[in-house]
């Protein structure tokens, strides 16, 4: 009878063994022949038809930011080591200045006509040149406190009103 019993054990422990093996065996060649993730480059994130870019500025050595500008309103895409992140806001234009800290970046809106550029400034800083698209523009953000000094200038850097306090939503 004893035996009998050490033929079962044995033949269960092959069976065991061999079943472990196949499932090892199955599971090499599901991972081997699965395809590769990484294999196809990720699709570049797209705005809404009728969104065009009008501006690319750098933030840091590996980081950007991307304004598109469209009939409905703005996107702000931050681009950092083949990772993107965006922001969208609905509207534009109007007839007040505005300003929006938006990942890393100032958004801001320029309700003057003719408005080629602005200067941006902290109050007590040196100003910064930014070129403004369709009333837009986008600059790295700065130190500043709850508000920007901002200057619209035409296509020949000339003022067209005087230096404008912009407080900062986001901010305070």
């Amino acid at each position: 009878m004893m035996a009998w019993m050490d033929v079962t054990v044995v033949r269960s422990n092959v069976r065991s063994i061999v079943g472990l093996l196949g499932l090892g065996l199955l599971i090499a060649a599901v991972v081997r022949l699965a395809p590769d993730v990484d294999a196809a480059p990720p699709q570049e994130w797209q705005p809404p038809a009728g969104y065009a870019v009008a501006e690319t500025v750098p933030v840091s050595a590996d980081r950007m930011l991307r304004l598109w500008i469209g009939p409905a309103g703005w996107h702000v895409e931050s681009l950092s080591a083949g990772r993107s992140e965006s922001a969208m806001g609905a509207a534009r234009g109007g007839d007040q200045f505005a300003v929006s800290e938006i990942l890393g970046g100032f958004v801001g809106v320029v309700p003057t006509a003719g408005t080629h550029a602005v200067t941006i400034r902290a109050p007590g800083d040196a100003p910064v040149h930014v070129d403004v698209h369709d009333g837009m523009f986008l600059a790295p953000v700065f130190p500043a406190d709850q508000q920007l000094l901002v200057t619209p200038l035409d296509a020949n850097d000339k003022p067209l009103t005087a230096e404008v306090s912009v407080l900062i939503a986001g901010r305070g």
